[in-house]
């Protein structure tokens, strides 16, 4: 973007360090841009990472609580699934519509194929909105043969279903599981619209 620059419309993302602050003051947040994806520092040095809304900040506030709704009914669904066994933390998570759409169909989509237990949502990014979905999950198997075909399925998605990372690591007490993460942004809905 150039300093001359009226909006910031047209792009994704806009990185908010103080010269773009001053440049576009409190409009920045209230029209262009109101969701914070990463915060990076403090005081007047601080930077943000931004999502820019397409249609305005109204539009995104109204959109974003629709959104949410859906969230949360897809998250009790897949609660209810027997193939899914849940920690507390991940289930208060689902309930709560915490949890990125993307992983939200794609654990559906794993769930069918075998049973999983999701030791774990979370989400990397310091500073991010609490309207910020979790993007990251911690899948555990009941056979460890089981995480190596899911690594292959979660390698094998294309377009927004393809996970920025998708491999095994080793957890507490020295079990294995699928740490699974998304970039930020991502879609607004279950299929991306």
């Amino acid at each position: 973007m150039q300093p001359s620059a009226p909006d910031p419309l047209g792009a994704q993302l806009v990185v908010a360090t103080p010269a773009i602050r001053k440049q576009f003051g409190a409009r920045l947040y209230s029209v262009y841009a109101p969701l914070v994806i990463a915060s990076f520092g403090s005081g007047a040095q601080r930077v943000d990472v931004l999502y820019v809304a397409p249609d305005g900040t109204r539009a995104f506030e109204t959109r974003l609580a629709a959104v949410r709704k859906d969230r949360i009914a897809a998250g009790r669904q897949l609660l209810t699934n027997y193939h899914v066994e849940v920690s507390a933390a991940a289930r208060r998570e689902l309930s709560a519509g915490q949890v990125d759409p993307r992983l939200l169909v794609t654990l559906s989509t794993l769930a069918d194929l075998a049973p999983i237990h999701l030791v774990g949502f979370e989400d990397l990014s310091p500073g991010a909105s609490a309207d910020v979905p979790l993007r990251g999950v911690e899948i555990g198997a009941a056979a460890p043969a089981g995480l190596s075909a899911m690594v292959a399925f979660m390698r094998a998605q294309q377009g927004e279903f393809a996970p920025a990372i998708a491999r095994i690591t080793r957890i507490a007490q020295g079990k294995y599981v699928l740490d699974v993460r998304y970039d930020a942004p991502g879609p607004m809905g279950l299929v991306g619209a």
